[in-house]
């Protein structure tokens, strides 16, 4: 049955005028590395390139679709994932896997995409997308009405990446307001809830520092936390002082996922690894993955400090700048 579905798919692409040569399951030699594969598909189309196309009809791992995605993107063929079917309500993990693949778009080759496809005369395929909460109606689309990245699987409309990019920005917002127009004055940052954190001064004062982070790693240098004249002297007078010196491990977390990266090889690495240092020794207190305090820059800087959100975004090569760590 998987062969007679790879033959079809193959048989629907080769209608198009601009498909110039089918393979099904044919050895494709590699471009760069040592190994090659043996696509479901590899489809050759005029001004375009080749396409692969993987038919999903088992349970596939998700290591093994990892290893699919990443070793196309290293040759440069875009790869698109297509599912023998899909049901909106009970979506197992390794077809969410595929579907996350394609930033909240699952494909499917059903009758209606075969009847359309020949109508067509191109490869069309039923399109479920995510909207949050499950899956909109399915529509069909063509081959060509895709987004093809640089980089990882095609999609329709970029359920995934997009709004949560927009859910981050949005939580941030705020923070960013009240920064900005602090001043002096350290006690109206709008954190949500109060009665967890021991010393409110203390929390802003952090918020500040690792905001003035983010801000340096994106290459727009803004000091929010104290007047010194980089976050170098910042971090290490703070740190010196005591005043951040609780919430060392978190920072160094927070600057090994950003452009900042180097920081810790100098001064700043230093103090940071004393104040860690000082936690072992029992005289500073470090806050934990499971503190207020680092659930709160948690979920202000996820692409830093959420491992699982990070990686949403690498996957959908949407990770900003300032959070790569080189």
């Amino acid at each position: 049955m998987h062969r007679r579905m790879c033959e079809l798919i193959a048989e629907l692409a080769a209608l198009d005028d601009r498909c110039v040569d089918t393979k099904v399951d044919e050895y494709l030699p590699p471009k760069d590395g040592k190994h090659g594969r043996y696509p479901d598909v590899l489809i050759d189309w005029r001004d375009f390139g080749q396409f692969a196309v993987e038919y999903q009809m088992s349970f596939t791992f998700q290591t093994e679709v990892s290893q699919r995605c990443i070793h196309y993107n290293r040759e440069g063929i875009p790869l698109l994932w297509v599912l023998s079917s899909f049901d909106p309500v009970r979506v197992p993990q390794a077809v969410s896997d595929v579907v996350h693949r394609h930033r909240g778009n699952a494909f499917v080759l059903d009758q209606q995409a075969v009847k359309a496809s020949r109508e067509q005369r191109t490869l069309v395929l039923t399109c479920h997308m995510s909207n949050g909460q499950g899956y909109d109606a399915p529509v069909l689309t063509r081959f060509d009405a895709l987004t093809f990245p640089e980089t990882q699987c095609p999609f329709l409309a970029d359920r995934l990446a997009g709004p949560l990019i927009a859910h981050i920005k949005e939580k941030r917002l705020p923070y960013f307001r009240a920064l900005r127009t602090w001043g002096d004055r350290m006690d109206h940052l709008p954190l949500p809830d109060l009665e967890p954190f021991a010393e409110r001064r203390r929390v802003d004062r952090l918020v500040a520092a690792a905001f003035s982070i983010v801000a340096e790693a994106a290459g727009k240098p803004e000091n929010f936390a104290s007047d010194h004249p980089n976050i170098r002297a910042m971090l290490n007078t703070f740190q010196n002082s005591g005043s951040l010196a609780p919430y060392a491990r978190l920072l160094t977390v927070l600057i090994e996922n950003t452009a900042l990266r180097d920081l810790l090889k100098g001064k700043v690495g230093e103090h940071l690894q004393r104040s860690i240092e000082g936690h072992r020794l029992g005289s500073v207190e470090q806050v934990d993955e499971l503190s207020p305090e680092w659930i709160l820059l948690r979920e202000l800087l996820p692409e830093a400090l959420d491992p699982f959100i990070r990686q949403r975004l690498i996957d959908s090569d949407v990770l900003p700048c300032w959070a790569h760590d080189g």
